[in-house]
Order: structure tokens, then sequence, then C-alpha cells
């Protein structure tokens, strides 16, 4: 009897390559990412068309088989490194090289160390001499401050000066001031980027190899980019659902290997707990969603190439725009006036906070959101706000990527 194959026994590898289209062979033990069991989906390299030819009778005649691009999905539980872990340019989150390859390029940033800060506001903080005088350097980063005025707060940083003037996503009352003490903890954020060239292109926008192991077989693509779109709940962790296209590279029979090595650990979840700071903020006031989604309103142009197995290259990365979809529980206008937000064309900075052990916590940082549309809603029996918002970006950040959307682990 044939073996047949189970879907839930699935592993996926994914990484970058050194040259487009060229199998990076990912390793096991170091290249396997944490995808939910039933999410793994793929195509197959050809599609066919119905042929017109007569053939003398009512008989159709032979079809069109031809290439296409193949398409790749898989869905995981957005998560850090492990609780304890100490992000460094080699410690980094799971989802590390499936974020890059759906254009999302990270940067590591080195831990800067707790000190007074020189002045605040309700919305600004000065920041000590330890943190760099650039402008954005910190842009989309959390700040954890850890004594004086505003202590147990981790407010995100939605603008920042060469003057080290950092602007927050939260208020504070009373006001910050020069008894904060604050400090940067070692984090990687991720931002897309719109490359100015061919070198920045392939920095920005890299392509992938995946494999995915299935029961016993092995399905191999190249030349993979995609889509990253999270989504979450309310106490529940935030998912990832990548949705690539690549160059089918070939199937065998292979055992899931016996080194996989994949991060198992329990992905943070959304909510406060004892924290200070809202786990979900708009316009710097908590929110009480019960669900969240943001589509990126990314691209992918597949490129028709005769010169490829299949008449098709690597997919690229195009144009995006970003809309962040809540639903916050309604409210008197006094305290929030949508309508009015849209029609003055109100931006504001939002944030989404999940986990409080370092090293395996994150937030999505928004620095400037506008509202564009307001739907009625229910949510049991009580009404809710069904809000759309577009995400802007401010320009570039202290390293070309746009800011239009910091995912950041800390």
């Amino acid at each position: 009897m044939d073996q047949t194959i189970r879907p839930t026994n699935v592993a996926v590898l994914l990484k970058l390559e050194g040259v487009e289209a060229v199998d990076a062979s990912p390793d096991p033990t170091v290249d396997a990412l944490p995808v939910e069991a039933d999410s793994v989906t793929y195509g197959i390299p050809w599609t066919q068309e119905d042929a017109n030819e007569a053939t003398g009778s009512l008989v159709a005649g032979a079809p069109l088989i031809i290439g296409q691009v193949t398409p790749i999905s898989f869905k995981s539980r957005i998560k850090g490194a492990g609780a304890g872990a100490v992000y460094s340019a080699t410690v980094k989150p799971p989802l590390h090289q499936a974020l890059q390859s759906c254009g999302w390029r990270g940067l590591f940033t080195a831990a800067v160390a707790a000190a007074a800060a020189t002045a605040g506001t309700a919305t600004t903080l000065t920041l000590p001499a330890g943190f760099p005088a650039v402008s954005r350097a910190v842009l989309g980063m959390i700040l954890l401050l850890t004594a004086g005025t505003g202590a147990g707060a981790q407010p995100a940083v939605t603008e920042y000066s060469a003057g080290r003037v950092a602007t927050l996503a939260d208020t504070f009352n009373p006001p910050l001031d020069a008894t904060t003490t604050v400090s940067l903890p070692a984090n990687w954020s991720y931002a897309q980027t719109s490359p100015s060239d061919a070198a920045s292109r392939l920095t920005d926008q890299p392509s992938a190899t995946i494999y995915i192991y299935e029961d016993g077989r092995l399905m191999k693509f190249v030349g993979c980019r995609g889509t990253f779109t999270p989504d979450g709940k309310s106490a529940r962790p935030g998912y990832g659902t990548f949705n690539m296209t690549g160059i089918y590279a070939g199937r065998a029979d292979a055992a899931i290997p016996a080194n996989l090595a994949v991060a198992g650990h329990s992905a943070p979840v959304l909510v406060q707990g004892a924290g200070i700071s809202p786990a979900a903020s708009l316009n710097r006031k908590a929110s009480t969603i019960s669900t969240w989604s943001m589509d990126p309103g990314s691209q992918i142009e597949n490129v028709d190439d005769p010169n490829t197995t299949y008449g098709f290259g690597a997919g690229q990365i195009v144009d995006r725009k970003k809309m962040l979809k809540i639903d916050p529980l309604a409210t008197l206008v006094a305290n929030r006036d949508t309508i009015s937000d849209i029609g003055n064309g109100v931006t504001m900075p939002a944030v989404l906070r999940h986990g409080s052990q370092p090293g395996n916590r994150w937030a999505l940082v928004l620095p400037m959101a506008q509202p564009v549309t307001l739907d009625n809603g229910t949510r049991g029996k009580l009404r809710s706000d069904e809000v759309t918002l577009q995400v802007r970006s401010l320009g570039k950040d202290a390293v070309t990527r746009d800011s239009d959307g910091f995912l950041v682990f800390y």
C-alpha cells in the first residue's frame, strides 16, 4: 500500500539567498520556522489552459500546459527569541529571515544603560547623553522608564530628533521630568523600505529559499518573496500570515530532519497585566479592542521571463498601502470623536504591545495613522466602532527605512 501524506506532520525551513533564485540550502538547526501545522499550503509550477484547436470532432484538443509562479503560504505566532534572551547581532527573533524576505529590513540596536533624562513633558522626553544624537535613530523603539516620574512605563518612540528629544506614544500625568530614569533595551526592529538603487534592493528585499518537509516528502522553492500580514485578538498572541511566491525547485522523498530546531516556546499575548503602559493604545489613549489586523497593502509583481525553467523569474515587491483595522468599544464623543478626526485629517500614533518578559516581548508601533473609515459594529450586546486607519510615513528613519510601521522585539 502506498504511504499516505499527513499534512500536519510538517516543517518549514527558510533561508535568505546570497544570489537570487539560487538554492541557499536551509539548515534545519537554524533555519526552521515556527508555523501553525494546518496553515502550510503550496502550489505546483504548472497550470493548464483549454485548447481551441479543431480536431475534426467534438473532442477537445490537447490542453496547453504552461508554467507559473508557485504560491506558498504559512502562518506563524509572533514571538521573541525566548524569555530571558538578550538580543545581539546574532540573537534574533525566530521570524527574522521570513520578515526580511517580505521586505521588512531588520536592525539590531544595542542597549543604552539607564540614566536620568534632562527634561520632559506630558508626551516627550529629552534623553540622556548615552542615546545617539542622530535624528530618528530610535524611532519606533520602546523605552524603559525605571525610576522617577513615569517609573514602570514602556513608551514607544513616535519621533526622535538629533537633540535627543523623543516624542512618545503615551501621555503622562504628571509630566515627565529630569527625575525620570530611562534606558533602551537591546532590540531588533523591522520596517519596510523603498530601495533607491539595485544595491539597496538586494539588502532591503532579499529573496529566500523555502523547504517544506511534509510527512516524508520534501518540496523546494527558490526566489521566494512575499507579504507579511499580522493580526490578533485581546489576551491572545499575534499571528503573522506569510503569502509568498517562488520558483519550484523540485521535490523528493525525504524524512523530516532529526536535528530540526524550532522555537517552540510560548508566544506573548496582548494584555497589559501589571504593566503601566496600555497593551493597546490609539492617539495616546488605551483602546478597548477585541481584534486587530494590519493589511500591508504590499504587492508582489511576478516577472515574465522566458529564460527560466517555467517562464517566470523571482517576484518583486512593489508599492504598498498599510491599513490598520481595530474595533474599540464605542464611547462618548468627549472621549473619542472619530468622525471629526476623519473629516479633519487627524493623524495619531497606534501601539500594540505583546508580552512583558524581556527577550519574548514585542510591539507593533505605528507613529502616524490616519482614520479613514468608521462603521457601526457590535460586540455582544455592546456597540463597537469598526475603525480603519491608513498608516502613513513620517519619512526615512536613521538607516533609510520607511516609518510607516515598526515591529520591535525587545
